[in-house]
């Protein structure tokens, strides 16, 4: 037999991740390949300003008898691929998120169901038919009732997505409207456990069969996630979906980490991201903006950075210094990365370590060998560019599909998180861990777990994280999603400074560049002054603008009533901004600005005043609101 023979067949992404959109009949996909990625050409927006929806696109590769990748196989002659997929949402029936369970601050409680009043728990679940597709270009515009998921909710249709299939018969699919609602007319009233609520995100199992050569096979399946909008594609998470999920690779083998840690590819990502974040967070911009000394995209400090000689040895401990160890050994309110952690809601007096995020024990042990020089400076390796999809051979398609999808998602932290919380990171969610593919151990039912959840039944063996049914996933996500999308802000009680802590300004920006302001800094008639106001944190309005915080910017800071705003995100969240990358000619690096935000102030007067900092008097903060 030949290496060239195929004898097996597994699907690509093995996480595949859509989000949700109001366009009608406008969609992208997202990113198949590491590293920057062209912007859709409507800023992920239609002609009528609704937000386009996410596809997640599978493909189906083709191994031969020793296990190692020939090539993709498509809807070519000879070959009949016909997908099967089944999602659900499984929010309403599920259990209250109350913090995540596997960390010590969870010890002690106890989770119970959400909407525990209704006895009929199946009339809580939507969970559409398993739907199939065969062939290349079916479905293409998405009318076709047995290729699309719908389910009830109480008794009321909910549509949560369809399938369709493009010209090589690569499986897509396309998730829910973003329509969250009561069926009895009640606010929503907390971030994550609003009874009566339901929202059209989903997930569930993808699989495939495959007619090759005469021979039918079962190709190993993936997952699709469906989450909500991105509202700054391309800015990465300090802690990704992918960076969580090899890390957990690393830690059940670690082969698959690598011995000497090179600048390119495990360094400069991470670093990057905080300067990328000046875009979407005032605190940010303050710390790793443009003009500061820790503007580490500016490309004489980059070189810096990227130099592994003794000379730059002083620099790189600095820097390493100042994040939080890996293993929360001490609790530290103001290190790196500037994130909320896990248990942000659980101590007032920031005595738990896990108040703050941490990045993963792999990203901690590559940063503390950059410091010490023992990397490989391979600075021109930077790609400025993503290559494109088909120049690439199979192998490098198969490594690099799942790191491009994951790292669009975040890893953390997990409050309850934004396409996938806490359950993620525990290894017997999995039937395959390795950087290629992380794939969700599909489960074909699963027992009854009672009126009540603890730390100790959700971690036991065939309790809940023991493999997956449709819907197990997103299950864990806050309902309606827009209310925990809406809460998750930044300095709510300033015990660092009035910007930071923050949670997921990468998905959830907090503060922006306008419009107005980016031409500013562009015009060539506009003052030194009034550029350097443009570009200054102090100038950069709310993203919440109008539903969380007061339209215009108020020192101190204002925020707006968390029941009230909550609810009018629910209706208004595709009408806030989406920052966006912008290149000007003559400048080394990009500006990222708000987009398409057609949202006028609708919410009541600021009823809670942010006191400014005092460092020697820290404020604390004990709850997400």
């Amino acid at each position: 037999m030949r290496d060239t023979d195929i004898v097996s067949f597994k699907i690509f992404p093995s996480i595949g991740i859509a989000r949700v959109g109001n366009s009608p009949d406008e969609y992208f996909f997202g990113p198949e390949v590491p590293g920057p990625h062209p912007r859709d050409p409507g800023n992920f927006r239609d002609a009528q300003g609704k937000i386009k929806r996410q596809a997640a696109r599978f493909r189906v590769y083709g191994f031969n008898r020793s296990g190692k990748v020939v090539r993709e196989v498509t809807g070519e002659r000879g070959v009949e691929i016909t997908w099967r997929v089944q999602v659900a949402n499984t929010k309403s029936s599920w259990f209250n998120f109350d913090l995540a369970l596997d960390i010590p601050a969870a010890a002690k409680i106890v989770s119970t169901r959400r909407n525990a009043s209704v006895t009929n728990r199946e009339s809580l679940e939507i969970t559409p038919p398993a739907r199939t597709i065969t062939g290349t270009n079916q479905n293409s515009d998405g009318r076709n009732p047995e290729q699309s998921f719908h389910g009830q909710y109480q008794g009321q249709d909910v549509y949560l997505g369809e399938l369709r299939t493009d010209g090589e018969g690569h499986l897509i699919f396309l998730g829910g409207r973003g329509l969250s609602a009561n069926p009895s007319g009640q606010p929503a009233t907390t971030f994550a456990n609003n009874d009566g609520w339901h929202d059209d995100t989903c997930d569930g199992s993808v699989n495939a069969t495959v007619k090759y050569n005469g021979t039918t096979y079962e190709a190993v399946g993936a997952w699709v996630v469906v989450g909500p909008p991105n509202y700054a594609p391309g800015i990465q998470g300090m802690v990704t979906g992918f960076d969580l999920l090899f890390d957990l690779a690393c830690r059940q083998n670690a082969a698959h980490r690598v011995e000497k840690p090179r600048f390119s590819r495990e360094i400069w990502p991470l670093l990057r991201r905080f300067s990328d974040h000046q875009w979407v967070n005032a605190g940010f911009a303050r710390e790793f903006g443009i003009g500061t000394l820790n503007h580490w995209t500016d490309p004489a400090v980059m070189r810096r950075l990227a130099d592994n000689g003794d000379g730059e040895t002083q620099l790189r401990h600095a820097i390493f210094n100042l994040f939080r160890p890996a293993d929360y050994s001490i609790p530290l309110s103001n290190a790196l990365p500037g994130y909320y952690g896990d248990a942000m809601d659980t101590d007032q007096n920031f005595d738990d370590p896990r108040q703050g995020m941490a990045v993963t024990p792999t990203q901690y042990t590559y940063l503390q060998q950059w410091a010490n020089g023992d990397f490989v400076s391979d600075v021109l390796d930077i790609r400025e560019h993503a290559p494109d999809f088909d120049s690439l051979t199979a192998v490098e398609q198969i490594e690099g599909i799942n790191k491009a999808v994951l790292d669009e998602t975040l890893g953390g932290p997990f409050h309850p998180g934004a396409e996938f919380t806490w359950p993620m990171r525990h290894a017997m969610m999995y039937s395959e861990l390795s950087p290629t593919s992380f794939r969700i151990k599909h489960r074909a039912s699963e027992p009854n777990y009672g009126a009540q959840l603890t730390p100790e039944s959700v971690l036991a063996e065939g309790g809940p994280l023991d493999g997956s049914v449709p819907g197990a996933i997103t299950r864990w996500m806050a309902v309606p999603w827009q209310t925990d999308t809406s809460s998750c802000l930044s300095g709510y009680l300033a015990y660092v400074d009035d910007y930071l802590p923050t949670f997921w300004p990468a998905r959830v920006p907090n503060d922006v560049m306008t419009e107005a302001q980016y031409q500013t800094l562009i015009s060539h008639t506009a003052s030194e002054a009034d550029k350097l106001s443009a570009l200054s944190y102090l100038k950069r309005p709310k993203w919440l603008r109008g539903v969380r915080y007061p339209q215009d910017i108020t020192f101190p800071p204002q925020i707006n009533s968390h029941e009230i705003g909550c609810n009018i995100f629910v209706d208004k969240w595709s009408e806030v901004g989406i920052v966006l990358q912008r290149w000007h000619n003559g400048n080394p690096t990009p500006y990222w600005v708000e987009t398409g935000r057609t949202l006028d102030s609708v919410a009541t007067e600021a009823k809670q005043e942010l006191k400014p900092i005092h460092r020697e008097n820290p404020r604390r903060i004990s709850r997400k609101a």
